[in-house]
């Protein structure tokens, strides 16, 4: 690479040996090199040229040999091109040689004062040279377009490069202003001219504008347009700038706006079909969930409570696998961030492990839970987030383990910064060490052989890799065939300003919590389903509610506006005779959201539950946004459905059946 301010300079002499020896002792009184002399004789003078000097000194005979010197002066050019030329002998025209000096002046004291200043001279106009050479290559091998715009004239100048560039001949160059506008696209062509106002009105420093200009005939192509505003000439303003082809660029980007619409479309028409593929397995399997249930008052024998439990068994298989379907889409679209809150240890293990420790029993499992003592009572943490990934982490743990126990044990390290690490621990079957990093990846088990002894859709771990991921932290995997497996959990916390320093007792008796009762209680159910109407209405009315049903979101406004007396129409209700709407949001006629909006706008208070089949991100504010008290998530079950009820219904006593 050539530095601009280190470059060969040199100094050609072109002399007869008598001549060349004065001058040469002269430039090296001046402090010239040796090394940066070429000196030559006047019949080999074009050498000279070859060398590019910064200086080239020409030794002409004096004037005692007028005849000698006018011979030897015609052989040689008056100056050599790209140098700074100095005759030295008999002086010439002034068109002929700027630079000149007499054999006397040359030989004075004052000489070596003046051989130094042009000396300096060439120097510099060899430095501007070098770099006005660069300049032009980087705008040639650069594609920059130079121009100017003089308001004050009426004058645009486009530089040769940036004619080239738009494939103008002389006679095409715009003679104005106004032709040079009309050469800009018509959608961008009052944003520029506005950008040149306001860049010569405000004396703006710099401006930049993207634009298309007409490119042999008719075509456009993009350019980005700088510069700035200056007053060299006459002080008179005139805009001086740069332009660069940019439109593979914009094409690019173009192309990736194309994409990401595509993308988006794509990512649209995912969740469209999630949502209804969510509402249509969601009601069947309510009604089969349910029904499955209510079966199991009737005291079945052996055979019937068999095929009762298989039908509950597996329609909660088919509920997780649509679940996992719907988190892992979740996490792939939306990449949500961590919900930090005040968690109680306690609390986050009894919710997670209360539903396993039956299974863990059923299957004759021992099932313990170890504290570290050190361990915060209360921390700021994605509580869900952690509660789903060890839920699914000792579900996976108790499904693979035939004999011995599962355990879970919580540390806390405050160093390098405070985390929690949660190990779930198990003798079961294990995993072969050729499919732990495979473990984690969508779609893939343990075992993916076609003779597996175990369901699923092989999703749990990969939906719990990316939670533990979202939330900061990392998931990780020990185990070892037929002698068990852990799954360590390790997650950032962050301590509260202030904790409790007493737990809560966490055994878990195992009992089967009793039903509430619901005696006195009105509901309205808004249902289109004929399956679901009677399964919700039978749980509802064997608990001790009155039940009515509104097959859609208008029969149930007709109903409520037709119970409630006209003169409080418009405002707020008294007794309309129902305490709890129970709203599918899905429905013809009049959907639930239609209807509970409709129903709160005349002023309705009564509390409106939200029960449906959605369940993707962003479905539960939906119905929050319509005027719904809560939401619920079909398939239902009998107990939280009650409980619901109960929470929301003031004429619920507080007993159980």
């Amino acid at each position: 690479m050539i530095e601009f301010d280190n470059f060969n300079f040199s100094i050609a002499v072109v002399a007869n040996n008598e001549q060349s020896e004065r001058i040469v002792t002269k430039l090296l009184a001046c402090g010239v090199s040796q090394d940066e002399l070429l000196v030559v004789t006047p019949d080999c003078w074009a050498e000279a040229t070859k060398a590019r000097p910064s200086l080239c000194i020409w030794g002409l005979p004096a004037n005692t040999e007028q005849d000698k010197a006018a011979s030897l002066a015609s052989m040689l050019p008056a100056r050599l091109e790209n140098s700074l030329n100095l005759r030295v002998g008999p002086y010439a025209p002034p068109e002929q040689s700027r630079y000149q000096m007499s054999w006397e002046e040359f030989d004075s004291l004052q000489a070596q004062d003046r051989l130094r200043n042009i000396i300096e001279q060439a120097h510099a106009c060899q430095v501007y040279r070098v770099r006005e050479h660069w300049y032009r290559m980087a705008v040639v091998e650069g594609n920059v377009g130079l121009w100017w715009w003089d308001q004050v004239l009426d004058f645009i100048y486009l530089s040769r490069h940036f004619q080239q560039m738009l494939g103008l001949s002389l006679v095409d160059l715009p003679a104005n202003s106004q032709q040079w506008l009309e050469m800009v696209h018509p959608s961008e062509r009052a944003g520029f001219a506005e950008a040149i106002h306001q860049q010569l009105a405000q004396d703006a420093e710099h401006f930049q504008y993207e634009c298309r200009i007409r490119h042999q005939g008719d075509q456009y192509r993009w350019y980005s347009l700088s510069g700035q505003v200056s007053r060299e000439e006459y002080n008179r303003p005139r805009v001086i700038g740069a332009a660069i082809d940019i439109t593979e660029k914009k094409e690019a980007e173009l192309r990736l706006a194309q994409a990401n619409q595509l993308a988006q479309a794509a990512i649209r028409a995912k969740n469209e079909f999630l949502t209804n593929m969510s509402h249509n397995l969601r009601t069947p399997l309510t009604a089969v969930m349910g029904f499955a249930e209510m079966l199991n008052d009737f005291q079945p024998d052996r055979a019937a409570s068999d095929a009762i439990q298989s039908i509950q068994e597996n329609s909660k298989q088919l509920l997780r696998l649509l679940d996992d379907i719907l988190e892992l889409s979740c996490i792939e679209s939306t990449a949500p961030t961590p919900n930090l809150c005040k968690t109680s240890i306690d609390e986050l293990l009894r919710s997670s492990v209360e539903v396993y420790y039956l299974m863990a029993v059923q299957r004759g499992l021992a099932f313990n839970i170890e504290v570290q003592l050190e361990t915060p009572p209360v921390l700021l943490a994605d509580a869900t987030r952690i509660r789903l990934i060890l839920s699914r982490l000792i579900e996976n743990a108790i499904k693979f383990t035939n004999q011995g126990e599962v355990s879970i044990s919580v540390h806390y390290e405050d160093e390098p910064t405070p985390s929690l690490e949660f190990m779930v621990v198990d003798t079961g079957i294990g995993i072969p060490a050729d499919r732990h990093d495979l473990i984690f990846e969508p779609f893939s088990q343990a075992d993916n052989s076609t003779s597996r002894t175990h369901g699923g859709g092989g999703l749990g771990l990969s939906i719990c890799k990316r939670n533990a991921e979202l939330l900061g932290g990392s998931l990780s995997l020990e185990s070892e065939v037929d002698v068990g497996t852990q799954f360590t959990l390790c997650v950032p916390v962050e301590l509260p300003l202030t904790s409790p320093s007493l737990r809560v007792d966490t055994d878990a008796n195992g009992q089967k919590p009793a039903l509430p009762n619901l005696t006195g209680c009105r509901v309205l159910l808004v249902e289109d389903g004929i399956d679901n109407q009677r399964l919700i209405k039978a749980f509802l009315k064997k608990a001790g509610a009155e039940v009515v049903v509104a097959e859609n979101g208008k029969i149930a406004v007709d109903w409520i506006l037709a119970k409630r007396p006209v003169a409080n129409e418009n405002a707020d209700d008294t007794d309309p005779e129902v305490d709890v709407i129970l709203m599918d949001m899905q429905m013809p006629v009049m959907d639930g959201y239609q209807a509970t909006q409709t129903l709160r706008n005349h002023n309705f208070r009564k509390p409106i539950i939200a029960v449906t089949a959605h369940a993707l991100q962003g479905d539960r504010q939906r119905c929050l946004d319509a005027g719904c008290d809560d939401y619920y998530t079909k398939p239902i079950t009998r107990q939280t459905l009650l409980e619901v009820v109960k929470q929301y219904s003031p004429r619920v006593p507080q007993l159980v059946t």
